[in-house]
């Protein structure tokens, strides 16, 4: 299996090697920290010199099954390559099956994974905490993880600095319940309100929306003024203005542009459409995102993979669990941004902080 792990590898670096950088990488500065706090813009760099590397040893990476996650696999190790070849990283790399993990194996090295979850709790605090990043959730080690966290994060860090208080949810029938409930968990404290309309996937949607915006109302009182009227009255519905950012937690990216598509047909076009995205799978289309001008909370998608979310989401996990995991290593403290977001390493914990795409 390790033969066949070095082969894949072989042809990831002959893959590489023949392909262009992503675009992002091809100018790196040191953000410290940015005063663009939601959009991507560059990754840090951190190339250290000889005199300031302290971690000289070997970082091991542990993969899961290559039959149940090739995909996954591969685009991961294109990632870390490019987060090798891009800040100059010299230590060795050795590639293992995630079931190898042992005390022998990692002794004196650092150790990058697993992703399984199980296996994350099982060895979670069993190795040197300043030794191994995790690929999922631990409560001891350091971790990164593809979940709804960082996004969360973000979403509620952007409203804070708006000082918004009142939002609007589109709570439709195939969204992401869980981010939803743990969205509006962590808003209500007493002064803060949301405002949800719930919504299906029949043709009542149009009508849901229209008197979620209040737009029926402004439409009534137009008539009953325009039949007393003797004179041609111009007219465009007001929308209600307690709220200024609608929130959807979509599963579907078809149904985001749908209910998006409804919000701005019935006059909501000042309203910021906010989507999470961390149920979201395959392509996300990109001339629908621009048009209904929606803010997509994500990993950025100025990489070489773009709107096709699981291989991009496998690309910049592999680039940033290279980049901080050099960066533990060598003791580097404070906020490093990646592909997949804005990370604060701490002496006690990596916080993750997801980028806002503004199209």
């Amino acid at each position: 299996m390790l033969i066949r792990i070095a082969l894949i590898t072989f042809y990831i670096l002959i893959i590489v090697g023949c392909s262009s950088a992503p675009k992002q990488l091809d100018k790196k500065i040191l953000i410290n920290p940015s005063n663009n706090i939601f959009e991507f813009d560059q990754v840090s760099d951190i190339t250290l010199d000889s005199s300031q590397k302290i971690y000289d040893g070997v970082f091991v990476v542990a993969l899961p099954n290559y039959k149940k996650f090739s995909e996954f696999n591969n685009f991961f190790q294109i990632g870390m390559i490019h987060a090798i070849r891009d800040q100059n990283i010299e230590n060795e790399i050795e590639f293992i099956l995630q079931e190898e993990i042992s005390s022998s194996k990692i002794n004196g090295n650092f150790l990058i994974g697993p992703v399984s979850k199980d296996l994350v709790k099982q060895i979670d605090g069993s190795f040197q905490k300043d030794k191994v990043l995790f690929l999922n959730e631990a409560n001891i080690n350091f971790y990164v993880a593809l979940n709804n966290n960082s996004q969360m994060n973000t979403l509620n860090k952007y409203l804070d600095s708006k000082k918004i208080n009142r939002v609007g949810i589109i709570s439709d029938s195939s969204s992401d319940k869980s981010s939803e409930e743990k969205f509006k968990s962590n808003w209500f404290n007493g002064v803060r309100d949301v405002i949800t309309i719930e919504s299906d996937q029949s043709s009542s949607s149009d009508l849901r929306i229209k008197n979620f915006l209040d737009v029926t109302e402004s439409v009534e009182r137009y008539e009953k003024i325009d039949k007393a009227s003797f004179s041609e009255i111009k007219f465009i519905p007001r929308t209600r203005d307690d709220i200024k950012q609608i929130i959807i937690f979509p599963e579907e990216a078809n149904r985001l542009y749908e209910l998006a598509s409804l919000i701005r047909f019935n006059y909501g076009l000042d309203y910021e459409i906010i989507s999470l995205t961390s149920e979201l799978e395959g392509k996300i289309d990109p001339n629908e995102i621009k048009l209904h001008n929606i803010f997509l909370i994500d990993h950025t998608y100025d990489n070489r993979f773009g709107y096709d979310l699981n291989k991009s989401r496998s690309f910049c996990l592999g680039y940033d669990s290279m980049l901080i995991a050099y960066a533990i290593s060598n003791q580097i403290r404070g906020e490093i941004r990646g592909l997949l977001g804005i990370y604060t390493i701490r002496s006690n914990e990596v916080e993750v902080n997801s980028y806002i795409n503004i199209n």
